[in-house]
């Protein structure tokens, strides 16, 4: 009888340096874009060598999809805390403030998004990652506003979801591309005060 695989231990020294270098890749994409990204400008801006990137990513679209993979990952643990929330109205208020937290939009991070999603229609893999990530986010808010709408009335769920996750993609956009873009925190406002028109009789609790 053959003896089990062990599993290889990744040491946390790789572990920080996988860190470091999904960091350095936001910034180079936030600079270069995707196509202008290289394991060169990587490991310069990651202080580590070539042949690092190589042994711990392979290909630069290892590299690539990794760090897709790893900001998904992040924003996933930002708004599944938010649905953890008691009561559906919390839930859709967290939701949103997900959105806007410090750690997911920022201006790198928005131009990693971007660029990734540029990318999606060209990329089969990028498409699947995203649209997976993005269809657990979807469900989770309409979920949610499903209930809001059974508990308390309001507007089709469905239009509700779809209203809430438009403006919210709107305002990333106008933060990415403006010459004098809004403010997180002036994005976030404008998020509330649209969730205020579209469930008026929740006004007062948002």
């Amino acid at each position: 009888m053959s003896q089990p695989a062990i599993a290889q231990k990744i040491s946390p020294t790789s572990l920080r340096t996988q860190a470091r270098v999904i960091d350095a890749v936001v910034d180079v994409v936030a600079q270069c874009g995707i196509s202008g990204t290289t394991f060169a400008n990587v490991s310069a801006t990651a202080g580590v060598s070539q042949g690092a990137l190589v042994f711990h990513f392979k290909t630069k679209e290892g590299l690539l999809t990794e760090t897709l993979s790893r900001m998904l990952q992040e924003y996933e643990q930002a708004w599944s805390a938010a649905f953890a929330l008691p009561d559906p109205l919390s839930r859709i208020l967290g939701l949103v403030q997900a959105d806007f937290k410090p750690s997911i939009c920022n201006r790198k991070k928005l131009a990693l998004w971007f660029s990734f999603w540029g990318e999606a229609g060209a990329q089969p893999l990028y498409k699947k990652i995203c649209v997976e990530a993005e269809d657990a986010r979807h469900q989770a808010m309409l979920s949610t506003c499903r209930e809001l709408v059974q508990t308390t009335g309001g507007p089709d769920p469905v239009l509700l979801t779809n209203s809430i996750d438009a403006f919210t993609d709107g305002l990333w956009l106008q933060m990415h591309i403006q010459s004098q873009p809004i403010t997180r925190t002036e994005a976030l406002e404008w998020a509330l005060a649209h969730l205020r028109l579209l469930i008026p009789h929740h006004a007062e609790h948002i």
